[in-house]
């Protein structure tokens, strides 16, 4: 009976103490969680998405706007958003999207009733993974359709008092009469608008000196309060209006605007809990944080650490599941292609397939990581590597693994990299250290057309990987001329009858093993489990799958090379 009670309280625990999957993990205070990978109704290409499901339990589900009666000319249900297919669209990293259809400049998007709860806060925090394709005046993320605070006493749509965050030109912008705003967030523009390059968009607030202050972040950089430093009064209970103008004056279409996701809670965060759901998007959507910042599961443990080699924090991309968070990865690049990135990641050897295709595979254990990280040199210059004819490029990468990701692949665009011929041998060369000196490895691409090689490898934490080509080239030498001047004098046989003169006639010899049918193992342990190792032990290392000899000073892989 105390066995039943004990499994009934550890279930119990996990609804009774925050165990509900959500964003990072974070679910305390979530109102409106949509995606365009869940919720949709549909993933044909160009379908409409009249309603979008709040991933909330018991949430208010997005309803399109669109042929609803209204304040505004309403440009009917033609002009719903839609759903758009990940190999339809660039940028969102192997995922889905949706996109805004209508060209009014007030009906865009998705209103959710009671969205917002009518509660004692007077702050929010938001995350809106979406591309802005335009600069124009006031183009909106959402809009806080409160009717106990603001002037609108209708729940069908917004009004220009009610509290909108979006964007004027390239600039963050908040803007509510109520609360005296209509101010941009420090000086930095959003580089990504007017590209159908997306960013995580954040606006929350802060208590600062006691009142709750604006803020706005992008990709995990601060820009600043409110130039004004105006206060939260008041938060704004009822619909939460997403991607649909306000009605004010000077309001553009958002036509062509693509969202992937829209996160939003009634409440402050910590930094920390801030860095959980970032971390949650950027993994998710190959967006790089701003630097230097550590990822963060959902259980709030570092999935990559910024701290082990600065010049690394470039590009940083990964494949994960965390179901927590309700993250599964599994094929994955770095969307900024304005650094040239070059590397695709995934479970299986496919590099075009949607992530949610059925045929690949999910890691096997919950809160795997493999977060990969570049030095962004971009010259095409290949340079030297080893004393022979290899030659490696400039750019190199760090991988970072949390849990066993078993066997994974990769693939390489070195099209741009002119000195690499097609007839050349191309290699993965694998490190302990970015000079490529500690514990070396070579993978030769399993395939390479069109300056596209693939690899299958098995990582280890904290290893740097660079790619080139001709690095295996051995030298030989010739037999030592002249008689033997030893023979073994010791031998284990597995026969039944021994050879005569064996195993005296083995020359050179120590001890001499034979048999038809069985192995020698040596021992099978990891380098880390030898607590005082010996200068020339060996073991199989079974982290590293090598054979490891321990030199007096480190351990280090056994790998064929010339000794002169």
């Amino acid at each position: 009976m105390k066995k039943l009670l004990f499994l009934s309280s550890q279930l119990l625990s996990c609804f009774v103490f925050g165990q509900i999957p959500a964003p990072g993990g974070i679910s305390n205070n979530l109102q409106v969680w949509v995606k365009a990978n869940a919720g949709t109704g549909t993933s044909t290409d160009n379908a409409q998405v009249p309603v979008w499901a709040n991933q909330r339990t018991g949430g208010a589900d997005g309803i399109a706007n669109q042929g609803m009666p209204g304040y505004y000319a309403d440009p009917g249900i033609s002009a719903r958003p839609v759903y758009r297919t990940e190999s339809s669209i660039s940028g969102f990293n192997f995922n889905p999207a949706i996109e805004i259809v209508s060209t009014n400049g007030y009906r865009s998007g998705y209103k959710f009733p009671s969205g917002f709860p009518d509660n004692a806060t007077n702050s929010l925090t938001s995350y809106t993974h979406l591309s802005r394709t335009a600069s124009a005046t006031y183009r909106s993320v959402f809009v806080m359709n409160g009717t106990a605070q603001s002037s609108n006493t209708t729940s069908i749509a917004g009004i220009w008092q009610s509290p909108f965050f979006g964007t004027k030109t390239n600039r963050p912008e908040f803007y509510n009469e109520k609360e005296f705003g209509d101010v941009f967030f420090g000086t930095d523009v959003i580089n990504t608008v007017e590209s159908n390059t997306p960013s995580i968009q954040s606006y929350y607030n802060t208590s600062v000196g006691g009142n709750m202050k604006y803020f706005f972040d992008n990709n995990g950089f601060t820009y600043g309060e409110a130039s004004n430093g105006v206060s939260s009064t008041n938060n704004y209970p009822g619909m939460v209006l997403l991607m649909d103008n306000d009605g004010g004056s000077g309001s553009t279409s958002l036509a062509g605007d693509r969202i992937g996701e829209f996160i939003l809670y009634s409440g402050t965060q910590t930094p920390e809990e801030r860095q959980r759901v970032n971390s949650y998007l950027a993994v998710k959507y190959g967006i790089t944080l701003q630097q230097p910042q550590n990822y963060l599961g959902s259980d709030q443990s570092v999935t990559w650490n910024a701290g082990i080699n600065t010049v690394f924090n470039h590009n940083i991309f990964g494949i994960a599941l965390d179901d927590q968070s309700v993250l599964n990865q599994k094929v994955s690049n770095s969307i900024h292609t304005e650094n040239n990135t070059m590397l695709t990641l995934a479970t299986t050897n496919d590099f075009t397939s949607a992530n949610a295709h059925p045929g690949r595979a999910s890691f096997s254990q919950d809160k795997t990581f493999l977060i990969t990280g570049d030095n962004n040199v971009q010259d095409l210059a290949l340079v030297n590597f080893g004393t022979g004819s290899g030659r490696i490029i400039q750019r190199k990468w760090l991988a970072q693994k949390t849990n066993d990701t078993g066997s994974v692949w990769l693939q390489a665009d070195l099209s741009r990299y002119t000195d690499i011929a097609a007839t050349d041998k191309v290699f993965m060369m694998v490190a302990d250290d970015e000079a490529f000196t500690q514990n070396v490895q070579m993978i030769s691409a399993t395939a390479f057309v069109n300056g596209k090689a693939v690899f299958n490898h098995s990582f280890v934490s904290n290893r740097y990987f660079v790619f080139g080509v001709n690095l295996l080239e051995y030298c030989t030498k010739d037999p030592a001329p002249g008689t033997p001047d030893s023979y073994t004098r010791i031998g284990i046989t597995g026969h039944t009858h021994i050879q005569s003169g064996w195993p005296g006639n083995v020359p050179n010899g120590f001890i001499a093993l034979e048999s038809k049918n069985k192995g020698f193992v040596i021992t099978r342990t990891t380098s880390a489990s030898i607590v005082n190792p010996v200068e020339g032990m060996l073991i199989y290392d079974t982290a590293e799958q090598c054979f490891k000899l321990y030199n007096g000073t480190s351990w280090n892989c056994i790998v064929r090379s010339c000794n002169d």
